[in-house]
């Protein structure tokens, strides 16, 4: 027989092996960086890869930076780096076991399948086969480099959803050379029916080491991309719609936002130009050294600080996004410092204070109590100019978060246009769809003229696009 399976140097499998678990740390949501990876590489080929203990505490110094990320890490190099010499040896079958008794006795084998008139051998055919010869002899090497190379060549690492196993345990049997065997099988099996159980037995040995291989790779690949199209599913969920139980999912993936918009809008090291020439105050600095002025002086611009103020209606149409813009502008503290928050039904308060004494979430859950009840924008903005229109400047940013639906009551949209003349941006996130606006006793379209911006924003995906176009505007 000329098929033949593939054998690939074992450093090269290594290496792909520990590649394909960066990944699942990455999936696992531990960051590793390119560098943390060379770092692995280089930990990896000086430890070698026989002592799993050895290897697991080299690779935890590399890749975990925090004792919650070691206990995903040791958690997760179990699932993936498996021992082979761990694994239970497939069952070998009866006339293998006999070959092996027989050698060591020196007599010849006497359970091989032959005729009785002592025709040869009708597996001889398929000796010589290295597939064949690595199954039948249970050489452990063999197999495990050639089932990973086949997999590499199947490109198991793609798999992603769990009804495509089957799928690519063909591709790898195929790959391997299972076609000779299959072939052999169909051949024997009405003219030498324990030859047939013989070959059967080592393919399903085969087809089970396989399936095994191909189920890692699902837990390692389809897992990390499984997490992945979870988030990207929730981030694309109207908030009001998100079940408890995906509370805590959205929690962290709000948290990862608002980290990344921090990295990428963090506050730099501003360069200002110089104002103009103060005469008076050089020429004074001067007089020492007899007018010469090595000592200039300059006048100072003053730059007023910007500041966020955002309104939320708590009421119960949309007290659950209410809850999240507040989660994630107080999440953002270190890139957007000033923040004020104001929340109302029909009366308004500034609820800073809570957020300054108190856990966010625990801050939102007071003011939803004090705060809740039915809505009337008319009243909020005449408390909100009695509370702070004074303090609204060319540096103000002002986010009112509401469905400006009034119940059929006077808006005071006249607030609303002076709150706009005062301030640098006046910004109106919708919940609802852009379809609803004027519907009902919805105000929107009479209020979208007394705004700079207006988005329907009921998701975690515009929210971060709409607070990160607010970032970089401030820049």
């Amino acid at each position: 027989m000329e098929d033949r399976p593939r054998v690939a140097p074992r450093s090269a499998t290594s290496s792909d092996q520990l590649l394909a678990f960066v990944q699942y740390l990455r999936g696992k949501k531990i960051p590793v960086s390119p560098a943390d990876t060379l770092d692995a590489v280089q930990v990896a080929e000086l430890l070698g890869y026989e002592d799993k203990t050895r290897l697991k505490t080299g690779l935890a110094a590399a890749l975990a930076k925090s004792q919650h990320e070691l206990g995903v890490f040791d958690a997760a190099f179990e699932d993936y780096f498996q021992a082979l010499q761990n694994k239970p040896r497939a069952t070998q079958p009866p006339h293998h076991r006999a070959d092996q008794s027989d050698q060591a006795s020196g007599e010849p084998n006497s359970a091989q399948p032959a005729s009785p008139n002592g025709e040869p051998d009708p597996l001889e055919g398929l000796r010589g086969n290295a597939l064949f010869d690595a199954l039948e002899q249970q050489d452990e090497t063999t197999l495990s480099i050639a089932i990973e190379t086949a997999a590499a060549e199947a490109k198991v690492e793609e798999i992603s959803l769990f009804t495509q196993r089957g799928q690519y345990v063909r591709k790898i049997l195929d790959a391997l050379g299972d076609e000779a065997l299959r072939e052999a099988a169909i051949e024997l099996e009405q003219s030498e029916p324990a030859a047939f159980e013989a070959v059967q037995a080592l393919r399903e040995q085969l087809r089970d080491r396989v399936r095994d291989r191909v189920e890692r790779a699902y837990l390692i690949h389809a897992s990390a991309k499984t997490e992945d199209l979870l988030d990207e599913s929730l981030s694309k969920i109207k908030l009001g719609n998100v079940d408890h139980s995906q509370m805590a999912r959205l929690k962290r993936l709000m948290d990862r936002m608002a980290k990344k918009l921090a990295a990428r809008h963090g506050r730099r090291r501003r360069r200002f130009r110089r104002g103009k020439l103060h005469v008076g105050e050089t020429v004074r600095r001067a007089i020492p050294t007899d007018g010469i002025p090595f000592y200039p002086r300059w006048r100072k611009v003053e730059h007023r600080r910007p500041q966020i103020m955002a309104i939320c209606d708590v009421s119960g149409s949309v007290a659950a996004y209410a809850k999240f813009l507040l989660m994630f502008l107080y999440a953002l503290q270190d890139v957007l410092p000033r923040t004020r928050s104001f929340a109302f039904s029909a009366a308004l308060g500034e609820v800073s204070d809570l957020f300054a004494r108190l856990p966010v979430e625990e801050a939102i859950e007071r003011v939803n109590l004090k705060y809740g009840g039915a809505t009337d924008y008319g009243r909020a903005l005449m408390d909100f100019s009695e509370l702070a229109l004074s303090e609204v400047n060319t540096a103000t940013t002002l986010i009112i978060l509401g469905d400006a639906r009034n119940n059929q009551a006077d808006p005071r949209l006249d607030l609303l246009a002076e709150i706009k003349a005062r301030a640098k941006r006046v910004i109106w996130l919708n919940p609802e769809s852009t379809r609803l606006w004027g519907t009902g006793d919805s105000e929107m379209l009479r209020v979208k003229r007394h705004c700079h911006v207006v988005h329907e924003c009921n998701n975690l995906k515009q929210l971060e696009r709409i607070i990160d176009k607010l970032l970089s505007d401030r820049r």
